[in-house]
């Protein structure tokens, strides 16, 4: 065999199958030894041996005279499509773990920047949400504000909601709530509004509030994640800019608030407005389309209609102008509500 050898020069591959075919009868794996059959040098001697090794048709054998014994090309590939889902699966296992990680990290850590002074989480289901409201009033201070246009509580939650704005109003925190006038024909929350204002909390009444709104002390502030569904989340911002601009629209809904108890605008029969009927024309005073009048109330265009017209029918008017403008005069609806001519 030496002899055939010597008369040919190998390239790697062809030293790598004549290394193979000549396997079982080799009694050394010797680089030198190699080196001089394929008339090579030792890195391709080595190279040759390296891949025979790592395609798996090479694998140590101490009880061989050669320290070496092969394996057929078959079973070579079935242990390599074999190793090759091992690993697979075990990146597969790695990566449900990393993202489970990942999980964990956004939702138990807000990731914002510590050098700013905004912090915005999203809260997205109402237990999320009522913890954080929570563990935010039992740390207020001074003064918590809200703001509600609908949506009401259910009534097993009523009782806890008077224990906790009690609780802060003995701590000497103020309460200061707005709440559309159409929640007190509720029996049980109009209950749960006329003892929290017995403890001391200052709450008002208005026909129309734009949006869902809770501000603690002058850091945190709580918006809906829709604005006509409180059930779908908030957003709890820590900011003290954020905060002020939002102080500045409570303020203004609750200078146009009326206390609760207070005497309403004494109207005769003709004027006497239902709330969703006063709701209605004060939106429309403002501007607001039957579109988004209808989906604050929650009911269909076609139905908004209906009301409307009886609603013109009973003042006598022809036109929403002409009935802003007469409610208006009787005391109804205020001046700066009314659109102009």
């Amino acid at each position: 065999m030496g002899e055939v050898l010597a008369s040919e020069n190998y390239s790697t591959e062809a030293l790598m199958l004549m290394l193979f075919r000549t396997a079982q009868g080799r009694k050394s794996w010797d680089l030198e030894d190699i080196a001089v059959e394929g008339r090579c040098g030792l890195l391709e001697a080595e190279e040759a041996v390296n891949r025979l090794k790592a395609l798996g048709l090479l694998i140590p054998a101490p009880g061989s005279d050669s320290g070496y014994t092969t394996v057929q090309p078959t079973h070579a590939l079935s242990r390599l499509l074999a190793l090759e889902d091992t690993l697979t699966e075990q990146w597969y296992l790695g990566r449900k773990k990393r993202q489970a990680a990942a999980a964990e990290l956004m939702k138990r850590f807000s990731l914002h920047d510590e050098s700013t002074s905004a912090r915005i989480d999203v809260l997205a289901t109402p237990s999320e949400v009522n913890q954080f409201l929570e563990e935010s009033a039992s740390r207020a201070q001074d003064l918590e504000r809200a703001m509600h246009p609908g949506g009401v509580p259910p009534v097993e939650l009523i009782d806890d909601m008077l224990l906790r704005d009690t609780e802060a109003l003995r701590r000497g925190v103020r309460l200061q709530g707005i709440y559309a006038h159409h929640l007190t024909s509720i029996p049980y929350l109009m209950g749960y509004l006329t003892d929290v204002a017995r403890e001391g909390a200052d709450v008002r009444l208005a026909d129309a509030l734009p949006l869902r709104m809770i501000l603690i002390d002058s850091s945190t502030a709580f918006l809906p994640l829709d604005p006509h569904d409180s059930s779908a989340g908030a957003f709890a911002i820590r900011s003290p800019e954020m905060v002020r601009s939002l102080s500045a629209i409570f303020a203004f809904h609750w200078s146009a608030a009326v206390p609760l108890g207070a005497a309403r605008p004494q109207e005769c029969a003709e004027l006497a407005l239902t709330p969703e009927e006063r709701v209605s024309v004060r939106m429309m005073a403002m501007g607001a389309k039957d579109e988004a009048i209808a989906r604050h109330l929650g009911v269909s265009t076609r139905t908004l209609s209906r009301m409307i017209s009886r609603m013109l029918d009973r003042l006598g008017v022809e036109t929403r102008f002409q009935a802003a403008a007469k409610l208006t005069h009787a005391g109804v609806l205020k001046a700066s509500s009314t659109p102009a001519a």
